[in-house]
């Protein structure tokens, strides 16, 4: 080692910083590289554990037993203690979510869809926007939906995943809410953004029973 440095230091300035710029960069590379190949692995391993655990929990929800929802919920619970920071982990919220909601754990799936949707920034965190919001309603919390379902639709367009749910769904908490003026400004939203769409006569018929033209 000693005489490494011996030899450095008899390199010209510029080589000498250039050779340790060089150094330094490989070792860097050679720890991301390690660090990646570690995350792959872990990855691989969580979407293993999940895939198990995410059949019975689709199993369950087609099924509506109380038994094998337990038993799902437990297995994406065991799944999240070891693997929650995981892609796996974003999946397995989700499913958590519509599990929850089957057995009618009103709180706990929608706080398992707010773990999901704090986690992913593209479709599943829609998806449990939209499941979250359900939840609210179920529990009898409308202003709670309204509030999910405004935050899933900011930034949103015609154009984007879910947007027509989103809107029916806000329509349909502001109603709950008592929120006339609300729900008739969101159908017509809707008319106005989607006028395509094969709900269009459902909204109007909404309308209308709340004493608005479409």
């Amino acid at each position: 080692m000693s005489g490494i440095r011996a030899w450095l230091r008899e390199l010209p300035s510029p080589f000498r910083w250039t050779l340790l710029s060089i150094v330094g960069l490989l070792v860097v590379v050679v720890i991301a590289s390690g660090i990646w190949s570690w995350r792959g692995r872990r990855e691989v391993a969580a979407q293993q554990a999940l895939a198990p655990a995410a059949a019975s929990a689709q199993r369950s929800v087609g099924s509506g037993q109380a038994g094998e929802l337990e038993g799902a919920a437990k297995a994406l619970r065991e799944f999240l203690d070891s693997h929650s920071n995981t892609r796996g982990g974003q999946q397995a919220w989700y499913l958590l979510g519509q599990v929850e909601f089957r057995r009618q754990q009103w709180d706990a799936a929608s706080t398992a869809f707010a773990e999901a949707a704090r986690r992913d920034g593209g479709t599943i965190a829609t998806l449990s926007r939209l499941g979250q919001g359900y939840a609210q309603e179920a529990k009898g919390e409308p202003s709670r939906a309204l509030e999910t379902y405004q935050q899933a639709l900011t930034g949103r367009g015609p154009k984007d995943f879910l947007y027509g749910d989103l809107l029916l769904a806000k329509a349909r908490a502001q109603e709950l809410a008592k929120d006339s003026t609300g729900a008739v400004a969101t159908y017509k939203q809707y008319l106005k953004d989607l006028p395509s769409s094969d709900r269009v006569e459902d909204v109007r018929i909404r309308l209308a029973l709340l004493g608005s033209a479409g």
